[in-house]
């Protein structure tokens, strides 16, 4: 009987420790599961036409609050705009965030002529709009430019939950929200003049919409190219960037002298990022980059208070 018990015990604490939606949330975030926070690292309606998609794959309603933080043609972040959506038990969302969308009860001004980033998480209602633990949020995001006929796609960035404190403080510390990489790799072709290009967009969570605060670091990578030798980069870091590879990166065919290479941030803060290239104009191609699971680090969101009702 005693081993009978011990057995018992043993196997209900690994089943509770396994059970998503239970205790703190796992340290990092599951890139293949569905999540309570999704990040879109790159809304490009200045060089493409970005196309949104959620989905609630959960059978009850969902409530979701959104942020777009965006620059404009310049390069400055002026905008910090966030939105609510409503979406039924299953619904897909769909939404091309250059126009305005206004359908059944969901109105979001358009954003046309800006580019920077968006996340979204689920909240209670649209009144009190305090976070909640919902893990049945996946999106992704479509990128093109129809004038010249290159695309690409990348999927959200999902966060699961643990013990969601309900304050309008997300914490992506492994208790609240999962947390996000301070490294990430990816890999391409290097630049040739008037043939292959390519850029790295980056966003990082921590932000204080209160004290207009973001971050600002370095993003340090090292690279190789195809006979190992190794490259270090080192640029600045503020609100969001997009790193062209000639310019900001030094990838391109002069400095590299082989036209494949792979690179790895050591960044101290965590990252948001998806990496595209394009040969000639005509094609494109790109998407998410590899998330290290290993170098996860914490971060702050606070967002401004509701409004007290009269």
């Amino acid at each position: 009987m005693g081993r009978f018990i011990c057995a018992l015990v043993v196997g209900l604490t690994f089943a509770l420790s396994a059970a998503p939606g239970h205790g703190a949330a796992r340290p990092v975030s599951n890139l293949n599961e569905t999540g309570s926070l999704l990040a879109y690292p790159l809304i490009d309606n200045i060089h493409f036409t970005t196309i949104i998609n959620i989905a609630n794959t959960g059978a009850g309603p969902a409530v979701l609050e959104c942020y777009m933080v965006t620059q404009g043609i310049d390069g400055t972040i002026d905008e910090k705009k966030d939105f609510v959506i409503e979406l039924t038990g299953k619904e897909k969302f769909v939404w091309m965030s250059s126009q305005p969308y206004n359908q059944r009860g969901n109105q979001i001004q358009g954003f046309a002529g800006r580019k920077g980033y968006m996340f979204c998480y689920a909240i209670d209602n649209v009144y009190d709009q305090l976070e909640i633990g919902y893990d049945f949020l996946k999106g992704d995001a479509t990128l093109l430019n129809p004038h010249m006929g290159v695309a690409f796609n990348y999927n959200a960035i999902p966060h699961q939950t643990g013990e969601v404190l309900g304050d309008r403080i997300l914490r992506l510390d492994g208790n609240e929200y999962t947390m996000a990489t301070s490294q990430i790799m990816f890999e391409g072709l290097a630049e040739v003049p008037c043939c292959i290009g390519g850029i790295l967009a980056v966003a990082s969570p921590g932000i204080n919409f209160i004290d207009s605060m973001q971050p600002e670091f370095d993003i340090n990578l090292f690279c190789w190219n195809e006979v190992e030798t190794q490259f270090s980069r080192h640029v600045p870091f503020k609100d969001f960037a997009q790193y062209d590879l000639t310019r900001d990166l030094q990838l391109d065919i002069q400095s590299l002298f082989t036209l494949g290479w792979h690179c790895a941030t050591t960044s101290t803060n965590p990252l948001w990022a998806v990496f595209h290239q394009s040969l000639g104009g005509i094609y494109g191609w790109g998407g998410n980059v590899f998330q290290d699971p290993r170098t996860n680090v914490p971060a702050v969101i606070t967002l401004p208070p509701v409004p007290v009702a009269q």
